[in-house]
């Protein structure tokens, strides 16, 4: 199976992302992918849960037979990164017709990709015209919409050929087969769903962070409203390892690089471009006098989980400042230097310097508020007799923060 040049390809398709509508390149950097052959349950292209991540699945013999144009393969990329935006994986509906459900969720998404760029059966606003939709509804008017044809009350639209169009659907045309997989991830656990969706809560917001304000504001503006509704929202009520593994697992960084090894198919210039993937973790560590050992082996414990998974971390030892900074190798050093006051400034400002994937601070937050604004998605993980959620120096603490219970 020529997995290495598909990936090579998405990766293709991702630079075109990055360079013309960068949130969604994020998001897509961010996914796990895994090409697939027959029998697999994807025969198409889908997002689904693989190993307590989301990930993109694409079958081989789909990709190269039936998605060979680069125009649709970047359309059909930007549909499924949409349907994570709408986060249509995880409407339980189970008392609504499914597949009426799958063909409303592809007339929300469908909008806003240009409809050359997907395929000529693809469902759009318009294959329904004397239903006259409305653009930029929810799926459930969409559904409501579909529901009054099927069974005849859709007016004019009543035994007319797009009626016969609707019947004729089925959940394998029209792209809607690039769902089934939603249905294993219904299927989870509770606990495992909300943890899927506080990955996708934590790509989101990574992704967010790294499109610049250009860019995010020239994107449609219900997408944009959709998105900003969601970040403002709580996620999940996971604890607060959950939390910090996910946001960790979340911070594959979506890198351009140059190489000659390959001329550029779109400039036609040298040297080209690939994408690189990346997951590193700048770590920090508050060694002042208000830690205590039993914080700090708290703290040393989940940068081993985080190394163990996978991460490359920098660990920074620091109180008023940065005193020392070295690459975790998966043991705790004997001693930590510091043991001072608190200031945050200085790791925030080298954060800023190295621009790590993320930057995790391991504190009890007590200090002044931080003067420097990161530049990197940042994640405060707070010790057990540090700060409340309550206080005015938590909300003042620039980025997500999660509390250890």
């Amino acid at each position: 199976m020529p997995t290495a040049r598909i990936l090579d390809e998405l990766a293709r398709t991702g630079i075109d992302l990055l360079l013309r509508e960068p949130f969604y390149a994020h998001v897509f950097g961010s996914l796990n992918k895994e090409v697939v052959g027959k029998g697999h349950p994807v025969d198409t292209l889908a997002v689904g849960l693989g190993s307590n991540a989301l990930t993109l699945y694409v079958n081989a013999h789909f990709w190269d037979t039936q998605l060979t144009s680069p125009s649709h393969r970047y359309g059909v990329v930007k549909h499924e990164m949409l349907h994570l935006v709408f986060r249509h994986l995880f409407v339980r509906e189970p008392f609504l017709d499914p597949l009426l459900l799958n063909v409303a969720f592809d007339l929300v998404v469908n909008q806003y990709v240009e409809r050359p760029l997907l395929p000529d059966d693809s469902i759009f606003l318009e294959s329904f015209p004397d239903l006259a939709l409305q653009v930029g509804q929810t799926w459930f008017y969409y559904y409501k919409k579909l529901e009054d044809l099927r069974q005849g009350r859709g007016g004019e639209a009543s035994g007319t050929p797009e009626q016969d169009l609707l019947n004729n659907i089925r959940s394998d045309s029209h792209g809607l087969e690039r769902h089934q997989p939603w249905r294993e991830l219904r299927n989870r656990s509770e606990l495992e769903s909300d943890a899927a969706e506080m990955h996708l809560d934590s790509l989101m917001r990574t992704a967010h962070q790294r499109t610049s304000a250009h860019a995010w504001g020239a994107m449609p503006g219900e997408v944009r409203e959709r998105l900003e509704s969601a970040l403002q929202h709580p996620a999940p009520g996971l604890n607060w390892q959950q939390v910090l593994r996910l946001f960790a697992e979340s911070a594959s960084k979506t890198r351009l690089k140059n190489t000659i090894k390959r001329p550029s198919k779109r400039y036609g210039t040298v040297p080209g471009l690939r994408i690189r993937h990346r997951r590193r973790l700048l770590v920090a560590i508050d060694t002042s006098g208000s830690i205590g050992q039993e914080d700090l082996l708290v703290f040393f414990h989940e940068i081993f989980h985080l190394w163990r998974a996978g991460a490359d971390v920098e660990v920074l030892e620091t109180d008023t400042k940065v005193y020392r900074q070295y690459r975790y190798q998966g043991e705790p050093p004997e001693s930590v230097t510091g043991r001072g006051g608190t200031d945050f400034n200085d790791a925030l400002e080298r954060a800023n310097r190295e621009q790590p994937d993320a930057l995790i601070f391991f504190t009890d937050g007590y200090a002044d508020r931080p003067r420097v604004r990161p530049r990197v998605p940042v994640l405060w993980v707070i010790s057990k007799r540090g700060l409340e959620a309550k206080a005015p120096a938590w909300t003042a603490l620039p980025g997500r923060k999660v509390k250890m219970r």
